[in-house]
């Protein structure tokens, strides 16, 4: 008989937190448009680069492999139309060689 995994979800606020924190040093502001989907803000503090994506699939509870599918889909969105942006928060430093 298989055996059921469990994953533990987080909550919106939670998931919140972690994209504020990958984000670093961006500004990050992540609210909900509805029970199904949330809107992110990118800007530089110093800057009027900015960058809103809208319509991220998302719910009130969320598993880390679903808040990793809305960072990739929103560093995609960054790199298309925001290269600049893309450039400088903290995880890509870290990926420079």
């Amino acid at each position: 008989m298989p055996r059921a995994i469990i994953v533990a979800k987080m909550k919106f606020l939670d998931a919140a937190t972690l994209l504020y924190n990958y984000f670093q040093p961006l500004i990050v502001h992540v609210s909900l448009e509805s029970p199904t989907s949330m809107v992110v803000r990118l800007s530089e503090m110093d800057s009027t680069t900015s960058l809103e994506v809208r319509d991220i699939p998302c719910r009130t509870s969320l598993t880390p492999t679903e808040v990793f599918a809305i960072i990739e889909q929103i560093e995609e969105r960054i790199r298309r139309e925001k290269p600049e942006l893309f450039n400088r928060h903290c995880v890509n430093k870290m990926r420079l060689p």
